[in-house]
């Protein structure tokens, strides 16, 4: 055995097992005496270093494998304080884990405003840090300047987004999964290339492929996708077809959603005359042109669905077709539906998904849906939620879902109205289902009155722990404010 594995095996079984070797004399060493069997072998061990590197023979280079240097950067570093506090939180991050994300991003978006850059020497690790935070990721552009983009191309070579002028071919060899992330980030900036792209590869693709890539048009969805829509409405494919029919129900201006109101105005009619009602028919069995359109056939055994076929016209026709045979506007239609549970469920996912005002409106004064929230423009969604708050009977724990998407930070009504719910007799529990983002989500004003809430005697961790990171995120953020003024 060499000298070199008699001191390998020392060091794996420990030098009472195995004693430490002598050092071979042709190298010219001699230990100190006296040292013991744990000292010779570290001894020896950094003797065997500097040997092996020592030893180690230099290889040439290939230049032509070398990346071209990175161009220089000409936007200014951000400096002092700014950048003394990116180091913090990229090193030492004086808060939690999702705090510290949210914080970078802010910095980032600082240094996007004041057009400063991320110094060189913290580049690496805030691409580190982004490669597990996406939301730090989607705001690396521009601050990490051009020595930053330069630095990510050359780690990340496969990450790139489709052009308007994409390449068929280069699209068409990638996998499905990676083919249709292109596709819906072209979807994103240019509808009408990602149409065109798609459409040529069509009959080249997989049943599958045809329904993942189909399916990303509902990002930018327009009139000018119904022809191909349309196309897939003829597919052999049912995921095909059933991916074209719940695209072609956000379009109702579309021809289909002509044939459906069709379909849906004679199963309507108003009876009554003190108290005036819809009376909703179920529809008939199917022809060939409603299975066209996404209507379920009879099953080969049991009873049709004759429910799932009503809500299959409802979400595909027109919401006027309502409005039109009750003759009167969203609201007092609905004011007809009154027990017709599973048919204003059908209008309001309709509505949801078409993002129609007027029937939002009138559909979130009846039912407090997300769906329905999110519609509205960002004033409209905080007063609408500050009004269902005041109204009294409110569940709060129903409130979660309402306020994770609301456009932050909230005004100062709507964090008032927060503040006093979480910070009542029972509230911790409410407190500590907002604690992923009520920090952010608090305007800056509202740090003093949590830090007067914590200086109470409270018993509830978990609400002082959620307060806690309200006033830690808004200092922090406000120091950050101030180190890029």
């Amino acid at each position: 055995m060499t000298w070199l594995a008699e001191l390998r095996t020392s060091a794996l079984l420990g030098t009472g097992r195995h004693a430490p070797p002598s050092p071979p004399v042709d190298l010219g060493f001699r230990p100190p005496d006296g040292l013991s069997r744990e000292e010779s072998l570290l001894d020896q061990a950094a003797l065997a270093d500097v040997i092996t590197r020592a030893a180690r023979r230099s290889s040439r280079l290939d230049t032509a494998d070398l990346p071209d240097p990175s161009p220089p950067d000409d936007a200014p570093e951000a400096s002092g304080e700014a950048a003394r506090l990116l180091d913090l939180l990229l090193t030492q991050p004086p808060v939690s884990l999702e705090l510290r994300a949210q914080l970078v991003t802010d910095w980032l978006q600082l240094a996007e405003t004041s057009r400063r850059r991320v110094p060189h020497r913290l580049v690496a690790a805030l691409l580190a840090l982004a490669d597990t935070k996406p939301g730090v990721a989607e705001h690396l552009h521009p601050a990490i300047g051009t020595r930053g983009l330069w630095l990510q191309v050359l780690t990340r070579p496969k990450d790139s987004v489709l052009s308007s002028s994409a390449n068929v071919t280069e699209w068409a060899e990638l996998g499905s999964a990676d083919a249709a992330v292109e596709l819906e980030g072209l979807r994103r900036s240019d509808p009408a290339a990602a149409r065109n792209l798609l459409g040529k590869q069509w009959d080249d693709l997989s049943a599958r492929e045809r329904a993942a890539l189909l399916g990303t048009f509902a990002v930018n969805i327009q009139t000018d996708d119904e022809d191909l829509l349309e196309r897939a409405l003829d597919d052999k494919a049912k995921s095909v077809r059933e991916v074209a029919a719940s695209l072609l129900d956000r379009l109702p201006a579309s021809a289909r959603a002509a044939r459906m109101a069709a379909r849906l105005r004679p199963l309507l009619r108003i009876k009554g005359v003190l108290r005036k009602q819809f009376e909703i028919d179920v529809p008939p069995e199917p022809d060939a042109a409603a299975l066209r359109d996404g209507i379920a056939p009879n099953p080969r055994s049991g009873e049709p669905d004759r429910l799932g076929r009503l809500d299959t016209i409802i979400r595909g026709a027109p919401l006027d077709v309502w409005t039109t045979v009750a003759g009167r506007g969203p609201a007092a239609t609905l004011a007809l539906l009154d027990g017709e549970t599973r048919v204003v469920n059908a209008i309001l996912a309709t509505a949801a998904l078409r993002a129609d005002l007027d029937w939002v409106r009138a559909l979130f004064d009846v039912r407090k849906d997300v769906r329905l929230l999110n519609c509205l423009p960002d004033g409209e969604r905080e007063l609408s939620l500050v009004r269902h708050i005041r109204g009294g009977g409110v569940n709060p724990f129903a409130l979660v879902p309402l306020l994770r998407d609301m456009p932050r930070p909230w005004g100062p009504a709507l964090a008032e109205e927060i503040l006093t719910l979480i910070t009542a007799k029972n509230g911790g529990q409410l407190a500590t289902m907002l604690a992923a983002f009520l920090p952010m989500a608090l305007p800056l004003d509202s740090a003093d009155r949590c830090r007067r809430l914590l200086e109470r005697s409270d018993d509830d961790a978990p609400r002082r722990r959620v307060l806690r990171d309200v006033v830690q995120y808004q200092s922090f953020r406000q120091s950050l404010t101030e180190a890029f003024r």
